[in-house]
């Protein structure tokens, strides 16, 4: 090949790759699909909220309509979010705690009202004059009314953090930074939000199946549901956080405690699409109205009705389409609050309609109670069940 040729050559691959490029990056943009009126409504109102990036998805007619990302999954970079993006759930992991619990004791022939004492090795609640009244029954954890201390009093980890274990953490041993968990009032007198409950259920978990968290939910409730994008892993965003949301902080700066890291996976250490907690929620609610390998009908039953007050159930919140907390409501419902994220589920009974919204900012819930970026949630949620007319 002579040099002229060769230059040609030289020439002609480079020309190929630049326009290859240009395809590629064009067909990725063209890949993100026009907003539909409905959907519009939503992007002005995260514009409106200042809100990075969401992923919603939405059920209609018993099945997924429509799920998609809003905005962007990290703001220096200008990553979309899509409905593949990861979020932790926060407390939405607690409907799917409560789930396997229920369906395990069942499996295990334990009663709900059993003391979880009973079923803890190496660390159990330590006793004193309110459990000397009452135990703590398994039924008691579920429905918050357990008593026992909060085992995050800021929130703990953010990934460069030293991670405590979970029995330096129930035992409040460094480098864990809350007290020993202790109940603080007599259990099952009243309904009081209990994260030190949900944490307490994990090692009895783990305990009565002689398996690891992750993997019990695996086998137990992603397997059965369907839920091919979600797991329990403190690790994989360390050194490539591509699959993931950035969660941000209220200055709109990446939020420095995040995404946090907690031994404790019960409670809200959940990673997940809007589009798998979509299918859970199906998968729920076809086990309560006609059956699902997920869950026996009987045990779906009792995790959704009331239990601790009339719109608290084992597994739920109670409420309307607007996920307002409500005495005999046709919705089930969860949301959550971590560092740098919101989150809320909801379905209605019948399965026919329901949501997941997961959004990218928020303030350290652990040291406010103002939350303002939960109303975009709200407000896209009221947009959405009014133009699906969904009953109330």
């Amino acid at each position: 090949m002579t040099r002229k040729h060769r230059g040609r050559l030289r020439w002609l691959i480079a020309f190929t790759a630049f326009n290859v490029s240009i395809v590629l990056a064009g067909s990725a943009h063209a890949s993100v699909a026009p907003f539909t009126p409905l959907q519009q409504q939503i992007e002005t109102l995260r514009k409106e909220h200042d809100i990075p990036g969401a992923s919603i998805a939405v059920i209609e007619n018993g099945r997924i309509a429509w799920a998609r990302g809003f905005g962007l999954a990290d703001l220096a970079s200008g990553r979309r979010v899509t409905a593949d993006t990861l979020f932790q759930a926060q407390s939405i992991t607690k409907t799917l705690t409560a789930l396997a619990t229920v369906k395990l004791l069942a499996a295990e022939e334990i009663a709900l009202d059993e003391p979880v004492n009973r079923y803890l090795t190496g660390w159990t609640i330590p006793e004193n004059d309110f459990t000397k009244k009452v135990p703590v029954s398994f039924r008691m954890l579920l429905n918050h009314t357990g008593g026992l201390s909060n085992p995050y009093p800021d929130g703990c980890c953010g990934p460069g953090e030293p991670l405590p274990t979970l029995q330096q953490v129930l035992r409040g041993m460094p480098p864990a930074n809350n007290q020993p968990l202790t109940v603080e009032r007599v259990p099952g007198t009243r309904f009081n939000y209990c994260n030190g409950c949900y944490t307490v259920l994990q090692p009895a978990l783990e305990s009565i199946s002689q398996q690891s968290f992750p993997s019990l939910m695996q086998e137990l409730v992603f397997t059965p549901a369907g839920m091919d994008n979600t797991s329990f892993d403190n690790t994989f965003f360390l050194n490539d956080t591509s699959t993931i949301a950035i969660p941000y902080d209220v200055d709109g700066k990446p939020h420095g405690r995040a995404p946090m890291r907690h031994p404790i996976l019960s409670t809200g250490l959940m990673w997940s699409t809007a589009s798998d907690l979509a299918r859970f929620n199906l998968a729920f609610t076809k086990a309560l109205n006609s059956g699902h390998p997920l869950i026996d009908q009987p045990l779906a039953v009792q995790l959704s009705i009331p239990s601790s007050t009339a719109n608290r159930s084992l597994g739920f919140e109670l409420g309307n389409r607007d996920a307002d907390a409500k005495a005999r409501g046709g919705y089930l419902f969860h949301s959550g609050t971590g560092n740098g994220a919101v989150s809320l589920s909801i379905i209605s009974l019948d399965g026919n309609h329901g949501a997941v919204f997961l959004i990218n900012k928020g303030p350290n819930p652990w040291l406010t109670t103002n939350i303002p970026q939960y109303a975009f949630i709200k407000s896209s949620l009221k947009v959405i069940n009014t133009e699906g007319k969904w009953p109330n």
